[in-house]
């Protein structure tokens, strides 16, 4: 099936649970290989589950963190790494400690939560659904409407979608392909941010040169870049940010292991860990934490089909490292961000199916 890729750009409280005090860590950090346990969850407490918190309520919820002696730096270390394969799935992990850290994650419905500000909000978005395990569908009709909704609620002048995941425990355990794409991923039981200092501003001049192996895009493009390599200083000379669209793909509420957002001002530059990514011909990275100070955690519970969450994982004009000619910076710059188990979940829930599109923004 052709598709046109003209179409993928766009111009233009109280606790519903009782507290449960964090415990100190356990283990040190690995120096060799780690057991890939990265989309493990850590179970939900034994018991009847609380009732659903409402808005401005929270949860008790336990969250996988790295442990305290895993090097931390805004800045590749080498220490702390994978490989990705070209399916999108990871190898062994070196020099993490994924070890558990509890957080009240608040009810954001009803909440002023925005992109400039707290890095994420989520936003009504009611329209005809494709199949969603279908890659083609996704990338001609979904990749579009992905660009446009991120253009309305931003103003952006220039919105392209360049990759996406599609995630479900059940089918990923399975093994399961999307029809003509990737492995069906798990969940992310990982607190991260998708990009760093390094690989934000280094995917987008990746997206200005021909795709490479593990690009989405590569099998429409071909060896066209997405974005134009002679416009790509002056893109970059505007504010630009990288923001995700993530969406429940089933026609029932999500009713297990939603997905948790941390206000980006609220995890100090202390706190973070670069973890680096290695692919067949590039090397990404996304930012980890460790749990030192109050991470102020949201969600937004029963999430529909018709609803999308926006997730904003970079923004050039954040305050944490705006260039010093950026003329207006905002709050939020990245949303740490990870699946989680909710105390408030039935034993009978279905497992969640999500997709998450991955945009970059030019304003």
């Amino acid at each position: 099936q052709v598709v046109d890729c003209e179409r993928l750009i766009h111009f233009a409280g109280m606790t519903g649970c009782s507290s449960v005090e964090e415990e100190p860590p356990t283990k040190q950090a690995k120096t060799g290989p780690g057991k890939k346990d990265i989309g493990v969850a850590w179970g939900l407490p034994e018991g009847p589950p609380c009732l659903r918190p409402k808005p401005g309520e929270s949860v008790t919820a336990a969250f996988t963190y790295q442990g305290d002696d895993v090097p931390r730096s805004l800045v590749a270390t080498g220490k702390v790494r994978t490989v990705r394969d070209g399916s999108g799935s990871d190898g062994e992990y070196f020099g993490c400690d994924f070890v558990r850290r509890f957080a009240q994650v608040s009810n954001g419905r009803g909440r002023d939560l925005n992109l400039d500000d707290h890095g994420f909000m989520l936003v009504a978005d009611a329209r005809e659904h494709i199949d969603y395990m279908d890659h083609a569908a996704i990338l001609k009709d979904y990749y579009p409407q992905c660009c446009e909704l991120v253009a309305r609620i931003t103003g952006a002048a220039e919105v392209y979608a360049f990759d996406h995941n599609v995630r479900s425990k059940a089918l990923s355990d399975a093994q399961q392909l999307q029809k003509g794409g990737n492995a069906v991923q798990g969940p992310a039981f990982v607190v991260h941010n998708d990009y760093t200092k390094t690989s934000a501003p280094r995917r987008i001049r990746d997206l200005a040169q021909p795709p490479k192996l593990n690009d989405t895009l590569r099998q429409i493009l071909g060896d066209r870049p997405l974005v134009d390599p002679a416009r790509l200083d002056q893109l970059l000379g505007r504010r630009w940010a990288l923001i995700n669209v993530w969406r429940n793909i089933k026609a029932t509420p999500v009713q297990k292991m939603p997905l948790a957002l941390c206000e980006g001002r609220s995890v100090p530059l202390e706190d973070i860990v670069t973890f680096e990514i290695h692919y067949a011909d590039r090397v990404g990275e996304n930012y980890f934490a460790v749990k030192k100070g109050d991470h102020k955690w949201w969600y937004f519970p029963d999430a529909t089909r018709d609803e999308a969450i926006l997730l904003k994982v970079w923004d050039s004009a954040g305050v944490d490292f705006a260039d010093a000619s950026c003329e207006k910076t905002v709050p939020a710059t990245y949303t740490i961000h990870s699946a989680f188990e909710d105390p408030s979940t039935m034993p009978d829930a279905e497992d969640r199916e999500s997709i998450e599109v991955r945009t970059v923004v030019f304003y």
